[in-house]
């Protein structure tokens, strides 16, 4: 196996507002180049005032209302007061094998981290550390077994995110940019030297079935994991090898609501915390988890959480349904809790899903902080 991991020299920082993952992404990707005397710390503000100021002025993308887009976020870096020799550059392709070994090789010959676009489109993160079972070299074809992202989600926290190589493609990286303009049906990343060709080859994996594990094994199945992480390949996802311990897993079903599809990914989240945490309600509070197949019990994700979090227990959704619309908590007896995730105006971390409320023919959803969606909706473009 090659490991290339630059997670400790890239500061994680959470967006500071909805649509700042290009301004965060930028920030952290700044003040993570691979000699310290070269890093500089820009007001995440700042920032995106710089990239408002740069975005493409192409009709059909300045149509399209990007938050932050590829000419936006690539002119901001290379104006970020850059050492000699930095040359900042958009790589696109239709082709994602493509596009991720330009992004390999480019980290492991220069070492700084590479911004990409996530859901189609929907939104930046940094990718700061990956393994492969060959060295990305010109000419190569290897094969990705993980890749870790700093992500700017959630906000004002942030997220460390290692996704195996089959989740990467299922998942953040399972569709082209589906907004009209310059980028449609690219893959598109924010990288700096020379194209050198080759390709990456990901295994493929169902992520649906018939049965779900119990949630013992989850527990079981993520314990084992996290006993054989090492904290000097992955250093952000140190506290799972100290001190913390699993807590009672979440189940969690991954389709776009309204979504018709009869067969659907569910997954398990064995959220991680350190004895005796709790927050200022009396909840275990939890440093990170391990996001399995449900069916399975295959690994597909760890993501380390830039700050304790706590998860909104059904409960809580529905009390927070029941107050928004006025009436008493028990006539949501019969109301329909779900929990969630699809990438789009809620979230775009799969360890930080949403509740879907139904009530007879009105459907509600409440994020992890509480907040009451009307609707779902898709992401600003690079929000």
């Amino acid at each position: 196996m090659y490991t290339k991991n630059l997670s400790a020299n890239v500061p994680l920082y959470g967006q500071q507002q909805c649509t700042w993952c290009g301004a965060a992404s930028a920030q952290m990707a700044r003040n993570g180049y691979p000699i310290a005397a070269d890093r500089l710390l820009y007001l995440q503000s700042d920032v995106w005032n710089m990239i408002q100021a740069r975005n493409s002025t192409n009709p059909s993308d300045v149509a399209t209302g990007w938050a932050t887009d590829p000419i936006g976020l690539k002119a901001t870096l290379q104006n970020m007061s850059n050492p000699p020799g930095v040359d900042w550059v958009i790589f696109a392709d239709a082709s994602r094998d493509v596009v991720i070994f330009d992004i390999l090789f480019w980290m492991n010959v220069e070492q700084y981290p590479s911004p990409v676009l996530i859901n189609q489109g929907g939104h930046w993160v940094d990718i700061v550390g990956w393994v492969t079972d060959l060295e990305p070299l010109s000419g190569t074809n290897p094969s990705l077994q993980s890749i870790t992202v700093n992500d700017p989600e959630p906000h004002n926290v942030g997220t460390v995110s290692t996704f195996t190589g089959a989740q990467w493609f299922s998942g953040p990286w399972n569709g082209a940019v589906t907004y009209a303009g310059t980028w449609l049906n690219k893959y598109v990343a924010v990288v700096e030297p020379p194209v050198h060709k080759g390709r990456i080859h990901v295994e493929r994996v169902g992520r649906t079935g018939s049965r779900f594990i119990s949630k013992a094994r989850a527990i079981k199945r993520a314990t084992q994991i996290v006993s054989e992480l090492k904290p000097e390949q992955q250093p952000r996802h140190g506290v799972f090898v100290r001190h913390a311990e699993p807590l009672e897993p979440l189940l969690v079903r991954e389709d776009a609501p309204g979504g018709r599809a009869r067969r659907v990914p569910y997954y398990y989240i064995v959220p991680f915390g350190l004895a005796g945490e709790l927050s200022e309600r009396g909840f275990r509070q939890v440093r990170g988890a391990v996001l399995l197949n449900a069916y399975t019990g295959a690994l597909e994700e760890i993501s380390t959480f830039g700050t304790p979090i706590t998860y909104l227990r059904e409960d809580e959704a529905l009390n927070i349904v029941a107050s928004a619309l006025r009436i008493g908590r028990d006539r949501l007896t019969t109301a329909q809790a779900t929990l969630m995730f699809a990438p789009g105006d809620i979230t775009h971390i799969r360890a930080y899903p949403f509740w879907r409320i139904r009530i007879g023919r009105r459907t509600l959803f409440v994020d992890q902080q509480g907040k009451l969606y009307g609707k779902f909706l898709t992401s600003v473009p690079g929000d």
